[in-house]
Formats: structure tokens, sequence, C-alpha cells
């Protein structure tokens, strides 16, 4: 039976990704954060980074701001994805696995895995060697906590996020439990309350996917109320954190 460790960072430093820093060593994420809205003047050059069928699923959402961030979403993972591989961003090809979780294709024995998020005015995208998940949320505090505690949460989660900063507890423990069922190409589906998102070490649920082996979760915070987790089967990970200028 697989473990999971769950850690909590408290300041993480955060980084200007530059040319020399595409590298990715043997245990490491990397950990890059975007800005929405700061990067909505690039639209046009990252839209034409995109596929057709991209360009024209963007097109369906509705709202201007949607559609703004799916461009900047997809565009921005193009091109920091394609630094790792030597490439121009409109060449890399994208496969659906189990669950609809994308893959990136990387013909040539080169490795990478990633997983992207966003919410609110951020971006979040993981990359590394093994299997990972990563989420990302905006910490809202009129959100009604109290509708989705309990069937989602286990009673000791329930009693951290009730006597703690309750909007920031409930966010923590969110995106840990999201992060994790991403990362084993889960979904959200009914296994909420079974994930483990309490600091420490915890059993991988027999019934969750990946139960087999070991996970490391680590959650930090991000400016402007904002706080993410990412999960790995590195074991002890090591995240480096960046920001990137386009």
């Amino acid at each position: 039976m697989g473990e999971v460790n769950i850690r909590f960072i408290e300041r993480p430093e955060w980084q200007q990704a530059h040319s020399g820093l595409f590298v990715l060593a043997e245990g490491e994420v990397h950990v890059y954060r975007i800005g929405i809205s700061a990067n909505v003047k690039h639209i046009p050059a990252f839209a034409a980074t995109l596929t057709q069928e991209e360009a024209e699923r963007g097109q369906k959402y509705h709202q201007l701001k949607d559609r703004q961030r799916f461009v900047v979403s997809r565009g921005a993972q193009r091109y920091i994805l394609a630094q790792y591989l030597g490439k121009q961003p409109a060449e890399l090809t994208f496969t659906i696995g189990p669950n609809k979780k994308p893959y990136l294709h990387t013909p040539g024995g080169i490795d990478i895995r990633y997983n992207i998020t966003h919410a609110g005015d951020c971006i979040l995208l993981a990359i590394s060697h093994t299997t990972v998940g990563a989420d990302v949320e905006y910490i809202d505090a009129d959100f009604p906590f109290d509708d989705i505690i309990t069937g989602h949460f286990s009673a000791a989660e329930a009693v951290f996020i009730n006597k703690n900063n309750k909007a920031h507890s409930f966010y923590l423990l969110w995106t840990r439990k999201e992060a994790l069922l991403k990362a084993t190409a889960q979904g959200l589906g009914e296994h909420l309350q079974e994930t483990p998102s309490l600091d420490g070490e915890h059993t991988m649920p027999a019934s969750l996917s990946g139960s087999d082996r070991d996970w490391e979760v680590v959650s930090f915070e991000l400016p402007d109320e904002h706080i993410g987790s990412v999960v790995s089967t590195n074991g002890t990970i090591d995240l480096k954190f960046f920001e990137v200028t386009f």
C-alpha cells in the first residue's frame, strides 16, 4: 500500500525563468505561475501557436475573459514546455490519456510530464519527469463552505477547517485533494472524502487509483489570495518556483 506525505511551504522563493533554467533534473518539479491579465497583450502571439482544434475550442467560450484565459493558458503552456524540448511552441503535440488527462507527446526518449490549472487571475503549471498533478484556487471568503464540507471532507478535516482560518483552510485542503486526484488521472468524482489532505503521512486508500505508489503533496501560497498544491511520485520532491516573462 502506498503512502502520501503532505506538507506546506511557508514562503516559496519565486525566481525569474530564463534560458538556462529550462533543464529538469531527476527528482525536480518545476512550478510556474502565470498571470492572465498581465499576458492579455500576448494573446495574438499565443494564438499563433495553437492548433486549429485548440483555436476553435477557445472560440466556444461565451465570455471574453474565458476566451482570453484559454489562449493565455494554452500559449504559455506551449511556450514553456517547448523550452525543455528544444522545439518551437507550435510544434508540440498533445494526446489525451485516461479521464481526459492531457499528455505531451515526446518522441526520442525525453519524458516530460505536466499538469496545468487555473483560478482567478492565476495559471499554475507543474512540470516533472514523473507523474504530476497541480491545483490552484482563489481564496474566496464568501464561498458557501458548509455546503461542500459535509460529504467531501473527513470528520478530522472538517474540524481542521472550522477551527482555523476557515477560507484559507478550506482551499488548502481542497487543492491537495484535487491535485492528488488529478495526478492519479482519477478526477474528482466521488473520491474527495477519502482522499487525504491534512499535514503528515497517510496511507493511500486502496479505493484510489495509484494506491500502490508513494506520493508527496506540497502546498504553498501565491500572491493575490491564491493557494496552490503540487503532487508528484518522486518521494521527497525538490520544488523550484518560477515566474516567466513572455
